[in-house]
C-alpha cells in the first residue's frame, strides 16, 4: 500500500485527488462544486432526492489542531446544509478516537466515523486505485519515496544536488497538458526539445523529465558545455539520461552563431541521432525560442533536421486563468514568504492583479515568492515591488545588480559574461583580479583581498549557482540577458573586459557578442578603442595552450593558435586598426614555431585560410606566403593520419587552378591510402545512427569523384555495416519504458472559485 504523507500537495492538488479517488471507488461522477463563500461545500454527488456532500481539509502546518478548529466552525454550516450524506476527507493522520471526537463534533446523522477519510484511508483508497496514483504524477514525483530512489541512483552520478532541486521544483508544478506531451515524445523518439520564450517554465518541465527517468533507474549525465561531454561519457548499455539545458546558447548569440558556421550543428545532430538509434538513452533538451530560430536560420544542417517534430513549445498562452491562479498559490503555499507578505497579496484579492497581468510567468512568480530575494523590500513596499516587476520583468535581475551587489560582484558577473555564463575556478580568480584591478584604477573604487571569495558570496542563490566540482555558472540564461543589456548600454563594460583579459577566449567571446545583431554599440566601441585593445590582443594571442594536469599529463586549454589568428585577422579587417594589423605577422610566426612541436588543428587552420582569403591587412606578397604555408602544413598534417571530415575539408581549400594543385592531389590521395587503413575503421565502429552511416559514406563518394580513388571496398564496408545496424535496431525492443497515460484536465475556475481557493492560505494559518 503506498505511504504518502501528502505535504507535497496544495489543498487545491488534495481536493482533485480526493475527488478522482472517491469517482473512481464509487463509480459516479462528482461534482467540483463552489457555491458561495463559507457554505462548505468543496465536492458534490447528487442522485434523486440524496445529497452527498464531501469536504476536504488540508492543513499541512497546523495539523490535527488545525483540523479540530475549522471543523468547530464548520459543523453549523453542514448541519444547515443538511445532506443525505456527508463525508470528511483529510491529510491528517487520525486514530479512532479523533474520528469519533470529529463525529461527535458534527452531531449529524449523515455522518458516521467510516465517512471520515484520513491519511491512512487516502493512502488505502491509493492502493486500490493504482491508476488514480499514476494520473497524479506530482503526487508520487515529489514524495519522499521516490526521492530516496533517485537520490540512490542520482549518486552514481553526482547528480545529487539536482535531484533535491527538483524534488522542491514538483511540490510547486501545476500539471498542464505539456507534461505528458513532452513525456510522450520523449517515450516514441527518445529526445525531447522543450522551447519556448524565457520564463515559461521550460526548465522546469525539464527537470520532472529528468527526474521521472531517474526513478526508474536511468543515469543522469547533465551536459554543462558541449555535446563532447555527453559523447565521452556515452555508454550504452547503461539506461542513461542526457540532460542539455538551454543547449542553443544560453543567450550568447554571437559566440553560438560562430559555432554553428562551423561543425558544432553537425556534432549534435549526431549525438542526438546517435541517442535515437540506442533504446537505453534519453536526451532532454530546453532553449530559448528566439535563439532556436536564430539557430536554424544559420545552419541548413539544422534546418533539414527533423528538430521541429522533437520539439514542445511552450507559450504563456497556454497557462488558463485557473493555471496561472494554482502556478501562484502553489508557490506562496510553498513557499517561505512571511504571513504579513502573503496578506498583502490576499488584501483587496490583490493576487487577482498578478494572475491576470499580461506579463506573467513563472520565474516572476518564483521571484516574488522568495523572502530571500524579497529581504531588502519592507513589507508597506512590496506591492509597489510587485508593480514595478510586473511593468519591466527585467528589474528582477537589474535592480540587485546596480542597487544591491557590490562593485566585486558587478566584476564577477561581468567575468562570468565574458565566459559565456560558466567558468572553473583556475580561470574564475585570476580572470576576476584582473578586471577587478582594472576597473577600481578606471572608475576610482577601492578593492580588498578578499573581494573574490566576498563576490562569490554575496551573488550565490541570486545570480549565480555552483556547477562541477570547482565551478559557478549564472542561475538562470536570463541573467546572461541583463548582462547582453548591462554591455550593450554601456559599451566601454565590453571594453573593460578586453582590455583586461586573462585569456583569448575572453577577447573572442566579446567580439562575438560585438559583431551580433544587436552588438552594434559594442563594435562602435571597439572601432574608437580598437588600438588600445591592441596590447591585451598581443598578451593574450600567444598566451600557452598547454599545461601539465595533476596526473602529470599533457592538457591544452584555450582556442588554438589557428583559430586566434582567425580571430585577429577578423578584427583587424572590420576594425580597420593598423596596430591590430601589426599583430597577424608576429603570430603567424609564432604559429610557425608551435608546428615544429605541436600538430596543428586541421579544422582551424582550414578556417585561418578562409579568413585570409577575404582580408584586406596583409600585404600581399607576405598574404601568399602565409597561405602556402598553411596549405603546405595541412597537406603534411593530414598525410600523418586524419579523419573523414578533416580529410573533406582541406580538400576544399586546395586551389586546382594553382601551379602545385597537382601535388597537393597526390598528396591528398596519400592521406586518403593512410585514412582507409587507420581511420575508416574506427570510423566505422563509432556511427550510431543511420544518418552517420550515411554521411560517411557521402565523403567516401566526394574522395572518388574529387581524388580519383577507389573507395568501392570501403562503401561495401559502410552499407554492410549499415544493413546490420537497421535490421539489430528493428530487433532490438525497448523495454526500458513502462507505458502508462497521464490524464490532464483545465479546471474552469471563476474569480469566486480562486478567491476561494486562496482562502485556504489563511485558513491553514490561523
Amino acid at each position: 500500500m503506498p505511504d504518502y504523507d501528502f505535504h507535497q500537495l496544495s489543498p487545491y492538488d488534495l481536493e482533485i485527488l480526493a475527488r478522482d479517488l472517491l469517482q473512481a471507488h464509487w463509480g459516479v461522477t462528482i461534482e467540483s462544486f463552489k457555491s458561495g463563500k463559507d457554505r462548505g461545500v468543496d465536492l458534490r454527488y447528487a442522485a434523486g432526492s440524496g445529497k452527498l456532500i464531501v469536504q476536504v481539509k488540508h492543513f499541512l502546518r497546523t495539523g490535527l489542531a488545525g483540523l479540530m478548529r475549522e471543523l468547530t466552525k464548520e459543523a453549523e454550516k453542514v448541519r444547515q446544509l443538511r445532506p443525505t450524506r456527508y463525508f470528511l476527507v483529510t491529510s491528517v493522520p487520525l486514530s479512532a478516537k479523533n474520528k469519533d471526537a470529529i463525529v461527535d463534533l458534527f452531531d449529524v446523522d449523515a455522518l458516521t466515523p467510516s465517512d471520515v477519510i484520513g491519511q491512512e484511508d487516502l493512502n488505502n483508497l491509493l492502493g486500490q486505485h493504482p491508476s488514480i496514483e499514476g494520473n497524479h504524477f506530482k503526487l508520487w514525483l515529489a514524495s519522499r519515496a521516490v526521492l530516496d530512489r533517485v537520490l540512490q541512483n542520482a549518486a552514481v552520478t553526482r547528480s545529487e544536488f539536482k535531484a533535491r532541486q527538483v524534488h522542491n521544483e514538483a511540490r510547486r508544478y501545476v500539471q498542464s497538458a505539456a507534461y505528458p506531451q513532452a513525456l510522450k515524445i520523449l517515450n516514441a523518439e527518445r529526445v525531447v526539445v522543450v522551447a519556448g520564450p524565457p520564463g515559461v517554465g521550460k526548465s522546469t518541465l525539464a527537470n520532472l523529465l529528468l527526474y521521472e527517468h531517474l526513478e526508474r533507474g536511468f543515469q543522469a549525465v547533465l551536459i554543462q558545455r558541449d555535446i563532447e561531454e555527453g559523447l565521452a561519457l556515452f555508454h550504452p548499455p547503461t539506461p542513461q539520461v542526457f540532460y542539455f539545458d538551454d543547449f542553443m546558447g544560453a543567450t550568447f548569440l554571437g559566440d553560438r552563431s560562430a559555432a554553428l558556421a562551423g561543425t558544432t550543428d553537425k556534432a549534435l545532430l549526431d549525438f542526438i541521432a546517435m541517442v535515437r538509434s540506442t533504446p537505453t538513452a534519453r536526451m532532454i533538451l530546453t532553449t530559448r525560442e528566439h535563439i532556436y530560430a536564430h539557430a536554424m536560420n544559420r545552419s541548413e544542417r539544422l534546418r533539414h533536421s527533423d528538430l521541429d517534430d522533437l520539439r514542445v513549445f511552450l507559450r504563456m498562452p497556454n497557462y488558463s486563468f485557473g493555471q496561472k491562479a494554482r502556478i501562484l498559490y502553489n508557490h506562496l503555499y510553498f513557499s517561505d514568504l512571511p504571513a504579513a507578505y502573503q496578506h498583502e497579496l490576499l488584501r483587496n484579492d490583490y493576487y487577482l492583479r498578478i494572475i491576470k497581468h499580461e506579463k506573467f510567468n513563472p520565474r516572476l512568480i518564483e521571484w516574488l515568492s522568495s523572502f530571500r530575494r524579497l529581504r531588502n523590500v519592507p513589507v508597506e513596499q512590496y506591492r509597489a515591488f510587485i508593480d514595478n516587476l510586473l511593468r519591466d520583468p527585467s528589474e528582477i535581475w537589474r535592480h540587485a545588480y546596480e542597487q544591491e551587489i557590490s562593485d566585486a560582484g558587478r566584476t564577477m558577473l561581468m567575468v562570468l559574461f565574458s565566459m559565456g555564463g560558466k567558468a572553473v575556478g583556475m580561470d574564475l580568480r585570476p580572470s576576476f583580479a584582473a578586471l577587478h584591478n582594472h576597473r577600481a584604477k578606471r572608475y576610482g573604487f577601492a578593492t580588498r583581498p578578499e573581494d573574490f571569495r566576498s563576490a562569490l558570496r554575496e551573488i550565490a542563490g541570486t545570480f549565480i549557482k555552483p556547477f562541477g566540482t570547482h565551478g559557478v555558472e549564472v542561475i538562470d540564461p536570463s541573467v546572461l540577458d541583463l548582462l547582453n543589456a548591462v554591455v550593450r548600454r554601456a559599451p566601454d563594460n565590453g571594453i573593460d573586459v578586453v582590455a583586461a583579459a586573462n585569456e583569448f577566449i575572453q577577447i573572442e567571446r566579446v567580439w562575438s557578442f560585438a559583431k551580433a545583431e544587436k552588438g552594434g554599440a559594442v563594435l562602435d566601441a571597439f572601432q574608437h578603442g580598437a588600438d588600445q585593445l591592441a596590447f591585451s590582443i598581443s598578451t593574450l594571442m600567444v598566451k600557452a595552450r598547454r599545461f601539465a594536469t595533476s596526473e602529470g599529463a599533457a592538457g591544452y586549454r584555450g582556442p588554438t593558435f589557428e583559430r586566434r589568428l582567425a580571430v585577429v585577422i577578423d578584427m583587424s579587417d572590420r576594425l580597420a586598426s593598423p596596430k591590430i594589423a601589426a599583430l597577424i605577422e608576429p603570430l603567424f610566426a609564432h604559429i610557425q614555431h608551435e608546428w615544429t612541436t605541436e600538430r596543428p588543428d586541421i579544422s582551424d587552420a582550414v578556417e585561418t585560410l578562409r579568413a585570409l582569403d577575404s582580408t584586406r591587412s596583409i600585404d600581399a606578397n607576405v598574404l601568399d606566403q602565409m597561405k602556402a604555408s598553411i596549405k603546405t602544413v595541412l597537406i603534411e598534417e593530414v598525410q600523418k593520419g586524419c579523419r573523414s571530415d578533416e580529410l573533406r575539408e582541406v580538400i576544399g581549400a586546395i586551389d586546382t587552378t594553382e601551379a602545385d594543385a597537382n601535388e597537393a592531389l597526390s598528396a591528398a590521395r596519400r592521406a586518403f591510402e593512410a585514412y582507409g587503413h587507420t581511420m575508416f575503421q574506427d570510423e566505422l565502429h563509432e556511427c550510431r545512427s543511420r544518418e552517420q552511416f550515411d554521411e560517411l559514406m557521402e565523403d567516401l563518394k566526394l574522395f572518388s569523384d574529387q581524388l580519383g580513388v577507389d573507395v568501392s571496398s570501403l562503401l561495401t564496408r559502410a552499407e554492410e555495416a549499415k544493413d546490420e545496424f537497421e535490421e539489430r535496431e528493428d530487433d532490438y525492443a525497448d523495454h526500458m519504458q513502462d507505458e502508462y497515460k497521464e490524464r490532464w484536465r483545465d479546471e474552469r475556475a471563476s474569480e469566486r472559485g480562486v478567491s476561494e481557493m486562496f482562502g485556504s492560505l489563511r485558513d491553514d494559518r490561523s
